[in-house]
């Protein structure tokens, strides 16, 4: 849309370490933007204008259909790319090449500065509820967009969390656990931003519409996962612990921080003889649901079983903390007393 902050975003690609970059810039405001000095910069930029104004699906669209690299990401005009953004993804798409798209964490800055970071370790089921993976935090290899992935024309605010959705039902997904991509959320005016820049009534339509689009396809990943928790629990509890295991590592590569998960693949691994693997799963565990008492409680019982007294106290303390009368924190909290002495 021709903004102020369009060189700052050009500057954060012509910063970037990949040495093969190729910026397909669409006007989406029409043949009224201003132009913009190619030899200034040291990629190769391809111009996409149409006869007016685009919306911003459609300007979407317009710009990957118009990419020719093997990988595509996006770039809004007021936000911008940090140091190795794309060599690190595109590093981790080489180190898997069983996936088609890898993605980062993000910072989002209002007035200028950092308010909060996002992103998580991939699960398919949380991306139904709330995107945690921005479309700029993301590249993906262009043979997707083969498939007939294209942004939902419906949209304006949330297209790219419907795309990142559609996305994920067409290929797996590596995590790049840094943060290289920030998100200015209160610059633009989708009115899905930050602060003057959010329409709470379009904000909650849109999102309702992604919602009930995804709604059968959410319905059978939540009915799988059930499923393979209900299996791997039966395994376990007939002491097939390989089996168990086997059933969990295949639920991990959809929910790889879900609490629920690892608290059942840290007992397998707990009661296979690996306490202090158990126990670094329920450190992983508790990080993604800090507020639970018993996660707590567990993560301490691992920590015992592993010999470490000081962690194993420490969640002890921490389970009490959120639920004053669990008793087998306090009773194991007097046996390490009894011990230490």
């Amino acid at each position: 849309m021709d903004p102020p902050t369009l060189p700052r975003a050009l500057a954060s690609v012509a910063m970037q370490d990949h040495p093969a970059v190729e910026v397909v810039l669409v006007a989406a405001c029409g043949p009224s933007h201003r132009p913009v000095e190619a030899s200034a910069y040291p990629f190769r930029l391809n111009w996409v204008v149409r006869d007016g104004p685009l919306r911003r699906p459609a300007a979407a669209n317009a710009g990957i259909e118009a990419a020719t690299g093997e990988f595509v990401t996006m770039l809004d005009h007021d936000d911008e790319f940090l140091d190795g953004h794309l060599s690190a993804l595109v590093s981790a798409l080489a180190a898997h090449p069983d996936a088609g798209a890898a993605y980062t964490r993000f910072e989002v800055c209002e007035r200028g500065a950092r308010f909060t970071t996002v992103g998580r370790p991939f699960h398919r089921l949380a991306l139904f509820e709330k995107s945690y993976i921005h479309h700029s935090a993301l590249l993906y290899r262009r043979t997707l967009l083969d498939t007939g992935i294209r942004y939902d024309t419906a949209l304006d605010i949330h297209d790219d969390w419907d795309f990142v959705l559609q996305l994920s039902e067409r290929t797996r997904f590596a995590f790049v656990d840094r943060v290289s991509f920030r998100w200015h959320a209160d610059t633009g005016t989708s009115g899905g931003g930050g602060e003057g820049n959010f329409d709470a009534a379009k904000y909650a339509r849109q999102r309702n519409y992604v919602h009930a689009k995804w709604a059968a396809v959410r319905g059978r990943h939540e009915a799988a996962f059930r499923a393979g928790m209900e299996r791997a629990t039966a395994q376990a509890n007939a002491g097939d612990l390989a089996g168990a295991e086997s059933a969990l590592r295949a639920l991990e590569g959809d929910a790889a921080d879900d609490p629920d998960l690892l608290n059942l693949l840290a007992m397998v691994r707990h009661r296979s003889g690996a306490p202090r693997e158990a126990a670094a799963i329920m450190e992983r565990a508790v990080r993604a649901r800090p507020d639970d008492a018993n996660l707590w409680f567990n993560g301490g019982i691992a920590c015992a079983a592993a010999s470490m007294p000081g962690a194993a106290r420490h969640c002890f303390e921490r389970a009490l903390e959120l639920a004053p009368d669990h008793a087998g924190a306090r009773s194991w909290l007097a046996r390490l007393a009894r011990t230490a002495r």
